[in-house]
């Protein structure tokens, strides 16, 4: 779960003291978290170590750096290459731009079949001393569509049968007041909360 239960029940309006909903509202979360990583296409975002294989002829360069492209994101840090470890600085020997293109100065390595295998870490710290980096709006996401999830008779108890959300000037309609809502109306009702989380391969 990215959101916890005390904040989901705090969210529905749900008495901290009362835990006589608590499996139920678990369920909810976990199911909707399933749900947000599949959607977004990622296994979590919880920060952890990722190892990729890069195709050496899609690397953009010239005589001044290497342009590749991660597939997770925010990249935090490079610790291997083929194998062996990095241990250049951030921001002096590479950069990050845009979350996912690594810039590197120089890049020498060695590749029999024209593939280099990257080790890196991405995502977001949930183990952060002073607090959790994972965004709000991925939290709320998971709420919202944790309170689709829970059982019509406990959102008629609770009274939400949300049918739009509003964000400052942003709205978003879900209609989830009926019984036939697909998995695509609901991605589509998030498309713009989610596509910065989304994650993709680029093709070059």
């Amino acid at each position: 779960m990215y959101s916890s239960l005390s904040q989901f029940k705090a969210y529905l309006w749900i008495d901290s003291e009362d835990t006589s909903k608590d499996s139920q509202l678990t369920l909810a979360l976990n199911s909707a978290c399933e749900l947000l990583n599949h959607l977004c296409g990622v296994d979590s975002f919880d920060q952890a170590e990722y190892e990729e294989q890069i195709d050496l002829r899609k690397v953009y360069t010239n005589s001044f750096w290497y342009n590749i492209f991660l597939k997770n994101k925010p990249v935090q840090s490079i610790s291997q290459i083929n194998g062996s470890d990095y241990s250049w600085t951030k921001w002096t020997d590479y950069m990050v731009a845009n979350q996912r293109r690594i810039i590197f100065k120089s890049l020498d390595v060695n590749s029999d079949f024209g593939f280099i295998t990257i080790k890196y870490t991405a995502w977001y710290n949930r183990d952060n001393e002073w607090t959790d980096e994972l965004p709000d709006d991925l939290k709320l996401i998971e709420m919202i569509l944790a309170c689709w999830k829970l059982s019509d008779e406990l959102k008629s108890e609770l009274n939400i049968w949300v049918s739009s959300y509003k964000l400052w000037d942003e709205q978003i309609v879900y209609g989830w007041k009926t019984t036939d809502q697909t998995i695509d109306e609901i991605y589509f009702s998030f498309k713009i909360m989610l596509d910065k989380f989304k994650n993709f391969t680029l093709a070059i």
